[in-house]
C-alpha cells in the first residue's frame, strides 16, 4: 500500500469543510431570491400579482416541470432588468441542480412573501 502524507483525520476535516451541493444551492438561492422579489415588488401593482407568480412557480415544480419553473425565474430577471447571476445561470446544464434550486427558491419565496405581507399589514395599520 502506498504511503501518503494525508492522515485520515486531515481528510475528515477537509470533508467537513466542503459544503455539499445541496448546501451550495441553498446558499445561491438565499443570496439571489430576495433581490429578485424586491424588484418584482417594486414593479408589481399588488402582492396579489406576486402571489400569482409564486403560485405559477410552485405549480410548475409540483408538476415535475422544474426546468420550466427555472425558465420562468430567468425570465423574471429579464423583466426586472436584473442580470441573471452567474451562479444561477451555471445550473442550466444540470437538471438535478435546477430541481434543487427551484425547491430552495420556493422555500425562500415563502419566507419573503410572509415578510411582504407583514410589511403591508403594518403599513395598513398605521
Amino acid at each position: 500500500m502506498p504511503k501518503t502524507n494525508v492522515t485520515s483525520s486531515t481528510m475528515e476535516k477537509k470533508d467537513k469543510a466542503m459544503p455539499s451541493t445541496a448546501d451550495l444551492i441553498n446558499m445561491i438561492s438565499g443570496a439571489y431570491t430576495s433581490p429578485l422579489w424586491d424588484e418584482l415588488r417594486y414593479y408589481a401593482s399588488s402582492l396579489d400579482t406576486l402571489r400569482r407568480i409564486q403560485t405559477a412557480i410552485i405549480a410548475l415544480q409540483e408538476c415535475g416541470k422544474s426546468t420550466e419553473a427555472f425558465g420562468l425565474i430567468i425570465a423574471l430577471h429579464d423583466l426586472t432588468d436584473l442580470d441573471v447571476p452567474e451562479a444561477v445561470a451555471g445550473l442550466e446544464p444540470f437538471p438535478d441542480g435546477i430541481k434543487m434550486f427551484v425547491g430552495e427558491f420556493i422555500a425562500d419565496t415563502k419566507d419573503i412573501m410572509c415578510d411582504f405581507e407583514a410589511e403591508e399589514a403594518a403599513s395598513e395599520g398605521s
